[in-house]
C-alpha cells in the first residue's frame, strides 16, 4: 500500500537542538534544521488541564510523510510557527513507504475560571 502523494500537502521541517560552544566557552543551544518534506497534518484529539487559573492545553496530531531513514522520537516538527513534539512513531504498512508521527503541540493561555 503506497501514500497518496496529493495529501502531502504541509511543508515540515525535523529539527533538533545541539548544543555549541560560544567565544565566552559557554554552551548553548542551536536549532539545527534536518530534514524538510512534505507531509499530511491531522488533529487527533484535544486535552486540557487546569493547573491554578491557568489552562494548559495540550493538543495532538497524527503527521504522515513518506519514509525517511534516521528519524528519531527525540527530534521535532516545525510547521509554520508551530512546534511538535514526537511522540510514537509508526511504519504502518511495515514496508518502509510512509511513516506516522503521533505528536502534541503544547500552548498556554489564560483561562477564565470563576470560583
Amino acid at each position: 500500500m503506497s501514500i497518496n502523494a496529493g495529501s502531502l500537502n504541509r511543508r515540515i521541517t525535523f529539527i533538533t537542538y545541539e548544543e555549541v560552544e560560544n567565544e565566552l566557552e559557554l554552551t548553548e543551544q542551536h536549532k539545527k534544521e534536518l530534514l524538510t518534506c512534505w507531509a499530511r497534518i491531522e488533529p487527533a484529539r484535544g486535552k486540557e488541564y487546569y493547573e491554578a487559573q491557568k489552562i494548559r492545553t495540550e493538543d495532538s496530531y497524527k503527521i504522515t510523510t513518506r519514509f525517511h531513514k534516521g528519524i528519531e522520537a527525540s527530534m521535532l516538527i516545525e510547521y509554520q510557527s508551530r512546534t511538535f513534539e514526537i511522540q510514537n512513531i509508526v511504519d504502518p504498512y511495515m514496508n518502509h513507504s510512509a511513516l506516522e508521527f503521533y505528536c502534541t503541540e503544547k500552548s498556554r493561555g489564560l483561562s477564565d475560571v470563576t470560583t
